[in-house]
Formats: C-alpha cells, structure tokens, sequence
C-alpha cells in the first residue's frame, strides 16, 4: 500500500510540476491571467502529494530532521507565492518571479529524492521485497 501511495504521490508531483511551470511562465508573459485560481489550485495538490511523500518517508525511516525540511519547503512554495505579487514592486520583480519557480524546482527535487528514499528502504514499510515473497 505504501509503495502505491508512493507511486502516485510521486506521479502526481510529476504532473503537477511542469504544469504549475507552464502556467507561471504564461503568467510571467502576461497571459492567461485568470487561470491564476487554477495554479494556486494545482498547487495545493502539489504541495499535499510533497507532503505525502515526506509522511511516507518519515515512516521509511528517513531523519526527522530532512522530514521536516521537506514540510517546511511544502509551506514556503503557497506562502512565497501568495506574497510575490507585493515583493520587490517594479522593474527588479523578475527576481521574485524567478525565486518563485526556483522553489518549486527544488520542491520537484525534494519529492522525487523523497519517493527515492522510501523505494529504497521497503523493509521499513513492511513491504515484502519479490526476493522475499520467492524464498517462502
């Protein structure tokens, strides 16, 4: 069972990504404006499948420490985002639009070096191995 939420937290952060990266950079050109709703949406479901995988990981046996970094960086994604439009106003706000997807970046990095962990450590889980289901 937790292989399978894996997977499809995992996947879900792989669909999710490069949509929310597409819809910012129309954003960041000017268009497609009013899906705005839609990419803080999207975003939230990105940010509980992040959140998944570090609960997952967390059970795996991953530090609590890394745990609850992979939290905290699923908080700064919504809450940076929320706060760009009123951060560095004016013609320096490129830094802004480009930290923003930086962190998401590094969310996408986080998940999929998460869901690597918990795939790596079945034991933990309670997973049996196909090598252990052969030796019985």
């Amino acid at each position: 069972m937790s292989m399978m939420l894996t997977t499809i937290a995992l996947w879900t952060v792989r669909v999710t990504g490069p949509a929310l990266v597409v819809l910012g950079l129309l954003f960041w050109a000017g268009r497609a404006l009013t899906l705005l709703p839609v990419h803080m949406a999207i975003g939230m479901v990105f940010v509980l499948a992040l959140w998944v995988l570090a609960g997952l990981a967390a059970w795996a046996g991953l530090r609590r420490a890394l745990v609850l970094a992979a939290i905290a960086w699923g908080l700064i994604v919504p809450v940076f985002g929320n706060a760009q439009t009123r951060l560095l106003p004016g013609p320096a706000h490129w830094v802004v639009r480009v930290a923003h997807l930086l962190i998401g970046m590094i969310a996408m990095v986080v998940a999929a070096r998460l869901a690597r962990f918990i795939r790596s450590h079945p034991r933990r889980l309670g997973v049996i191995t196909q090598e252990q289901w052969a030796s019985q």
